[in-house]
């Protein structure tokens, strides 16, 4: 919980700075959604046990889809703007694992639950904008299909953290945003096998597209 304190007093703290700057500020404040595709380029995982005779190999067969929904208030100050976010996420993962000493496959998919916190900083030209800023990923629950494999035990980080940047387009009350995200995390760092941390040797990346709507 002293994680998801921090990021809730880092929110309010960047609205409560950028109120008193100026008294004229436009704050626009609306709800959004939208999904995000994965660009990741995962290598396979090879998992030896305390001999080190090779055990399991984990595949990632297809990183899917996530969805996303939640808040958002834009606050511009003449040719500039600053949005902070809060957002409920959800992602999918599907593996495939081949047991080696029983000579089997099988293939399941995890989904991961967030709250993301991005904070977005750039310059706003007429309905463009264009601008970038940290994200805080918060960590909730996730449903796991390794727990039922031998040696795995789950280790998730609550908090961690990536950028965001991109281009949005404002219509009256629509928002339109486009961007990338890069996460300093690896996808699949909560891998722990036989007490041994693993991760497919990729950040954890991703194409967002959100469509908001302001009040």
């Amino acid at each position: 919980m002293d994680n998801a304190k921090f990021l809730i007093r880092f929110f309010l703290l960047s609205l409560l700075l950028v109120a008193g700057m100026k008294t004229d500020a436009q704050v626009r404040p609306g709800v959004k959604f939208g999904v995000s595709t994965p660009d990741v380029h995962p290598k396979d995982i090879i998992i030896r046990d305390e001999q080190g005779i090779e055990y399991y190999r984990i595949i990632v067969k297809d990183a899917k889809y996530g969805i996303h929904g939640g808040a958002f208030l834009q606050i511009q100050l003449g040719g500039f703007f600053l949005q902070p976010e809060i957002l409920y996420n959800s992602t999918k993962v599907e593996y495939r694992i081949d047991s080696i000493p029983s000579n089997s496959q099988d293939v399941f998919t995890d989904t991961y639950r967030n709250v993301d916190f991005p904070l977005m900083i750039g310059l706003k030209s007429g309905p463009v904008r264009i601008g970038g800023g940290p994200v805080g990923h918060l960590y909730i629950d996730s449903d796991s299909g390794f727990s039922k494999y031998e040696g795995f035990n789950a280790f998730v980080e609550d908090l961690t953290w990536g950028w965001q940047a991109g281009v949005g387009l404002d219509v009256w009350k629509l928002h339109v945003d486009l961007r990338y995200e890069g996460n300093f995390s690896k996808l699949g760092d909560q891998i722990t096998f036989f007490d041994k941390e693993f991760d497919f040797a990729t950040n954890n990346n991703k194409m967002i597209a959100s469509l908001g709507f302001s009040f």
